[in-house]
């Protein structure tokens, strides 16, 4: 059948290597498909299960497998390094911390209870119009943003017009020599430099704040006072006379 197709692609005068390129790209565009949709329902399974397992462990185990999910979605849509931050972060970090955390303090095993079988329904339902309304939302903001390839195709001196903060989103199409990471950097450390500054700060007095909340000092143990000490007058102090 393949040699059939050249020598009709030969006979009309086209390309007959076009042929074998668009039955590659459309194997991997259906590979691509499958890989997604796997991706998706794992991710989906995995969801549902975190917050029907009875036993917390199991829990955060399946929240880590979603999470591993997730980083493969937001590889199989070609960016990396946001995938690596998300194993990083979240697996590496947070789950892993919460996983050590309910095993550590023992938590009981409580079974399904029959108000949690009622409520499933009504839980079920708000789940799906939550996410319409996340799809819809995401819908809009992705026809906010002008089709970049499709630009530089028909024109490619409009880099020069485009916006700061789309040149530097869109960049690794523009640009072959830029690096997501040096696209996040430009836009963090240029446009909103005093963003991420304020947003540092307000971690920081967060985890400052949780300190001095967590922070008990009791009152009945015996403790030197620095400041009192240095303040008292030497004269009224008690010595021993040799």
């Amino acid at each position: 059948m393949v040699s059939i197709a050249r020598c009709e692609c030969v006979r009309k005068g086209s390309n007959p290597f076009s042929y074998q390129q668009n039955q590659f790209n459309n194997t991997n565009n259906i590979f691509m498909t499958i890989l997604i949709d796997t991706f998706c329902a794992l991710l989906i399974t995995c969801a549902t299960l975190v917050v029907q397992s009875s036993n917390p462990v199991y829990s955060v185990l399946f929240l880590i497998l979603a999470f591993f999910n997730a980083s493969a979605l937001v590889l199989l849509s070609g960016h990396d390094y946001m995938a690596a931050l998300f194993i990083v972060l979240y697996v590496g970090a947070m789950c892993t911390f919460f996983l050590f955390a309910i095993m550590i303090l023992d938590i009981k095993v409580e079974p399904i209870s029959e108000k949690r079988l009622k409520q499933a329904p009504i839980n079920t339902i708000i789940a799906i119009i939550f996410a319409l309304q996340c799809k819809n939302i995401l819908n809009e903001f992705s026809s906010s943003f002008p089709n970049v390839e499709l630009l530089l195709h028909n024109n490619p001196n409009c880099v020069d017009y485009l916006n700061y903060e789309l040149h530097y989103c869109f960049s690794s199409s523009i640009l072959d020599y830029t690096t997501q990471i040096y696209s996040l950097g430009s836009i963090l450390y240029t446009t909103y430099a005093l963003q991420l500054i304020i947003a540092s700060l307000i971690l920081l007095s967060a985890m400052l704040g949780s300190i001095a909340l967590t922070l008990s000092r009791s009152t009945t143990a015996k403790g030197q006072h620095i400041y009192e000490q240095n303040i008292r007058d030497f004269k009224l102090t008690i010595t021993n006379s040799v």
